[in-house]
């Protein structure tokens, strides 16, 4: 007897292999410890924030060396001169610049736009050519 093979043409199936029982066992136990180690430092947080405002409340002393933000005395009209910065002196050149002088100018005509008509020097060396 002769051992004789019939292929069908079809592609063999692939079943998807499956996880065994000890592996989704492993990732659930780990999912699990996360979550509880995320929950246990949340409220060590938590805790650790309860008694520094407790012991904040308590001591008299601390309460008098804050500053609120709102609570401090202007001195002066000019904040930039709490921080340290100098003003500049304006130099005689600037003092010229800074007086602003007048000059009327001719209305631009209705009929054309200055900017907008052809230069004649250009007109000149095109007909030139």
């Amino acid at each position: 007897m002769s051992n004789v093979r019939i292929d069908n043409g079809a592609a063999p199936k692939v079943l998807p292999p499956t996880a065994p029982v000890n592996d989704t066992m492993r990732r659930l136990q780990i999912g699990i410890a996360g979550v509880l180690t995320v929950l246990l430092l949340v409220g060590m947080a938590g805790l650790i924030g309860d008694r520094a405002r407790q012991s904040a409340g308590s001591d008299p002393a601390a309460m008098a060396d804050v500053k609120m933000p709102g609570d401090e005395q202007k001195n002066s009209g000019a904040p930039l001169e709490e921080l340290g910065v100098q003003a500049v002196q304006p130099s005689a050149k600037d003092q010229n610049s800074a007086t602003s002088v007048k000059v009327p100018q001719a209305a631009p005509s209705a009929a054309t736009v200055p900017d907008l008509e052809p230069d004649p020097a250009l007109q000149r060396a095109r007909q030139s050519k």
